[in-house]
């Protein structure tokens, strides 16, 4: 009976102790954490999401969020739209961050790369209230609108560093072949005329 009792205390001691720890892995750290840990870092409204359930059996859903992005304080955007997928909790794990809402701002830490971002919920994502943003100031700077890049600038170059050909010296072959065919047409018409005077 004695081993009977000990063996469920055992067990209800390994239970009691996973669940903090799970619950530890999936928790938001500390702001400082979070930014370290992102590949980005930016605030941004959400203008639509779309889930999708997952493939393979899996429990939960993939969301897909349309991002209109406010301010970038790290990380390579250079455009106003973002798109973040997050999941919704499935299987009984409770690390999904769900479904955000629509038209309303957060501050995004996040992986991943430009074409698609990732958000989980121990990656510090969270509306972007006074405090955060204050936080993110704090450790980051005042951060930057997301801006395209710069469109490439014409280049001129000179064809020829000569200055460019007078007007009269450009003429001047064109007038000399004009001056030689009158002249020839001169010669000829007194050649042809030669010999009538000589009958006189």
């Amino acid at each position: 009976m004695r081993a009977l009792a000990a063996l469920l205390f055992a067990g209800c001691c390994v239970f009691f102790t996973s669940v903090p720890a799970l619950a530890r892995d999936c928790a938001t750290g500390t702001t400082q954490m979070s930014t370290k840990g992102a590949k980005a870092v930016y605030t941004g409204t959400v203008t639509t999401a779309v889930s999708k359930q997952k493939a393979g059996g899996q429990r939960g859903a993939t969301i897909t969020h349309d991002v209109t992005v406010d301010r970038v304080y790290k990380g390579d955007i250079s455009s106003p739209h973002a798109k973040v997928e997050t999941s919704s909790a499935g299987g009984g794990s409770s690390c999904g961050l769900g479904k955000l809402t629509v038209g309303k701002q957060y501050m995004f830490f996040v992986q991943g790369d430009p074409s698609l971002w990732t958000a989980e919920r121990g990656s510090g994502t969270a509306p972007a209230t006074g405090k955060l943003v204050a936080q993110v100031v704090r450790l980051l700077g005042d951060g930057r609108p997301p801006t395209p890049p710069a469109p490439p600038q014409a280049v001129f170059t000179n064809v020829s560093d000569g200055e460019p050909e007078s007007l009269t010296r450009a003429a001047a072959p064109g007038v000399a072949l004009v001056l030689i065919g009158l002249l020839g047409l001169i010669v000829v018409r007194r050649v042809g005329r030669a010999p009538g005077r000589d009958h006189h």
